[in-house]
């Protein structure tokens, strides 16, 4: 937001208080209702922000937001309404507060709110000198703010320092998240305006934007958009740049294609190649050998979660990331952290090293990472060189079908209109032959191509894809190699999609057995697999079995994962299913409010999996007779439903057909 200052007037004409002004370059001193303007303080797109003095019915400082003489077209004012309706729904001591909203007399839209007097949060960390803890400490109710703004269903979608300003009230450092008016509404219309984005049309600023935002032909931003720009702001405090660099950026359209897929470097390496290293520590009150250090794993680890350009892969909310940073600071293990007892083991021994520091442990831990480092650095080489095979193939006979990146194809002449069902047709058929001696390289491109096929629904050419991938990597690898198992999961969750219960069964069971046996029955990826298993159970209608093993793995999500995780609010979920499929209705109701009581706190009162919850206690109680329980329910979920999915998704005729029983 620039801060260059705002026209003075012309005229010495006397103000008349009760004036209403058109903008056209807002003179100082004039009046906009009972607010009148003292100075610029901010320059956004479509709106400039004025300090501002209210003088009735209260006086205090306010800043004051006004459209942009000639950005009053329909779409803008919609974002701007849009921004205005965002604030009001929201409150939080993270977050500035409206106080009012008008229109000029000429019905240029205005919103009145708190005014900030603080800095941008990292230039305030700088200017103090704040250490790495202290900074994560600062940053920490940011996320908590953004938090907010999601279970009231708002996506900021322009997260960046400068919307991030940093404040001290009573000696107290307290960051301001401010600017929502690039904010998109989950699940319900903001105002009664339209509120639109042209095809090819991008919302953000692009150091902090995330993929998906930097996508030209869709629009499908959720919470996890901000999460990414969250990590992005925390590169940013950690290691003093952003983490995509400026002046990789040339054009637009290469700088949008950067985002989308550019790999940033982790925090650590940047600062250990950064010529600006030893300021960018002494702004951290650390020395410029110590600070990549104090970065390396855990923090690395957080950030390039968050970071993830396949939102999949990314924390799922912004709890996630906040639970990171508090284990961090607390000395415990990360969840960002690879699932290894040897990383925990270091954890526990750094924590307690008075109690357990002794020549020995250290020389038995020192001569393990000699080794396993070897080992890595080894498999660290041919997965590089396996990356950039698939990686050529992908742009040379993938991409290059419709893009200019067939121009260096002769035999291929790029086709813009190509639909990606027949670039994947085509690639599939491609890769015949190809890679003979390869099977790896073979492998990893098939399971790219099933995966692409998953997102189209196009089950059965995807499980051609990954069965092919299984045989390969089994033949190389074995049965017990992890990219095996991920093979083979792939099929299951294939044949679970097409209703192949058996043979998906089958497989779990198998990969679940292998898991054990290779990564342990506590680690994460063995958990979801039995939650899978047991699902699939469920599915076919073996109460009894999928009872007894979610009645086994829910302690062990509770413990390892969190009672808070979706994986686990996932399978507390379904084993209430189970009860309430076998009329055990006493053991159901408890788990559905659970569920609910946590989603409603982490994920806000409208938003789908919320809803899926309470229309499933709707359904329980209808079942028992409860019909002045249920119906109340249904009503709530129906409006809901109508709303965020539409009158005729197929949750909201499910709903519908729940009330009319």
């Amino acid at each position: 937001m620039s801060t260059e200052p705002a026209p003075s007037r012309a005229d010495n004409s006397r103000e008349d208080p009760t004036r209403t002004i058109q903008i056209t370059g807002a003179a100082l001193g004039a009046t906009i209702g009972p607010y009148k303007l003292i100075r610029q303080i901010g320059e956004g797109g479509m709106g400039v922000v004025y300090h501002a003095q209210q003088f009735q019915p209260i006086r205090r400082e306010v800043a004051l937001k006004i459209i942009k003489p000639g950005m009053d077209s329909k779409q803008v004012i919609a974002r701007f309404e849009s921004e205005r309706q965002a604030l009001a729904v929201m409150d939080h001591p993270n977050i500035a507060h409206v106080f009012d909203a008008g229109a000029t007399a000429t019905g240029l839209p205005y919103f009145v709110m708190e005014l900030v007097d603080g800095v941008p949060i990292t230039r305030y960390c700088d200017s103090r000198r704040l250490s790495v803890t202290e900074r994560i400490e600062l940053f920490i109710p940011v996320c908590q703010a953004i938090q907010h703004a999601h279970q009231k269903g708002i996506i900021h979608r322009d997260i960046k320092p400068s919307n991030i300003l940093v404040a001290e009230e009573e000696g107290r450092a307290t960051p301001k998240v401010i600017d929502f008016g690039l904010a998109k509404a989950l699940g319900h219309q903001l105002s009664d305006a339209t509120m639109m984005t042209n095809l090819g049309a991008v919302v953000g600023t692009l150091e902090y934007m995330s993929p998906e935002q930097a996508e030209l032909t869709k629009h499908d931003t959720d919470t996890r958009s901000d999460v990414y720009s969250l990590g992005a702001v925390l590169y940013e405090l950690l290691a003093g740049v952003p983490p995509l660099e400026r002046d990789r950026m040339a054009g637009y359209v290469e700088a949008l294609q950067l985002v989308r897929e550019g790999e940033a470097r982790p925090p650590s390496i940047r600062l250990r190649r950064s010529p600006s290293s030893a300021e960018i520590a002494a702004q951290r009150s650390t020395d410029p050998g110590r600070l990549p250090k104090l970065l390396h794993n855990e923090l690395d680890w957080i950030v390039m979660k968050a970071l993830e350009k396949d939102r999949m892969r990314r924390y799922q909310t912004v709890i996630g990331l906040e639970r990171d940073l508090r284990r961090y600071l607390a000395g415990e293990p990360v969840e960002a952290a690879p699932p290894s007892a040897a990383y925990r083991f270091g954890k526990f021994l750094r924590k307690h090293r008075a109690w357990l520091a002794t020549a020995a442990a250290f020389g038995t831990l020192l001569i393990a990472a000699a080794v396993l480092s070897s080992w890595m650095a080894v498999r660290a080489r041919r997965a590089e060189q396996e990356a950039q095979a698939v990686n050529d193939f992908l742009l040379n006979d993938l991409l290059a079908q419709a893009s200019a990146y067939g121009q260096a194809r002769p035999d291929i002449k790029p086709d813009p209109d190509l639909k990606v069902r027949t670039a994947l047709d085509r690639a599939a058929t491609r890769i015949e032959g190809k890679f003979a001696e390869q099977p790896l390289v073979e492998a990893s491109i098939r399971a790219t191509i099933g995966a692409a096929y998953v997102e189209l629904s196009l089950y059965t050419d995807a499980e051609r894809q990954f069965e092919r991938a299984l045989e390969l990597r089994r033949r190389v690898l074995g049965e017990k190699d992890l990219r095996t198992l991920k093979s083979m999961l792939d099929i299951a969750w294939v044949y679970e999609r097409e209703g192949k219960f058996t043979q998906a069964e089958a497989l779990y069971a198998k990969g679940l057995e292998v898991q054990r046996r290779v990564l342990g029955d506590e680690a994460p990826r063995t958990l979801r697999t039995m939650a899978s298993l047991a699902a699939i159970s469920g599915q076919q209608g073996k109460y009894s079995a999928a009872e007894t093993i979610y009645l086994s793995l829910l302690p062990i999500m509770r413990r390892v994962l969190g009672p808070e995780d979706p994986q686990t609010l996932q399978s507390i979920a379904n084993l209430a299913a189970v009860y309430h499929n076998q009329t055990k209705y006493a053991e159901a109701e408890p788990l559905y409010l659970e569920v609910l009581g946590e989603r409603r706190r982490s994920l806000g009162e409208e938003h789908p999996s919320t809803l899926i919850v309470l229309s499933n206690l709707a359904e329980l109680y209808r079942d028992q007779g409860k019909h002045s329980q249920s119906e109340p329910l249904y009503l709530q979920v129906l409006a809901a439903d109508t709303r965020v999915l539409g009158e005729k998704h197929r949750q909201t005729i499910y709903t519908l057909n729940g009330l009319a029983g």
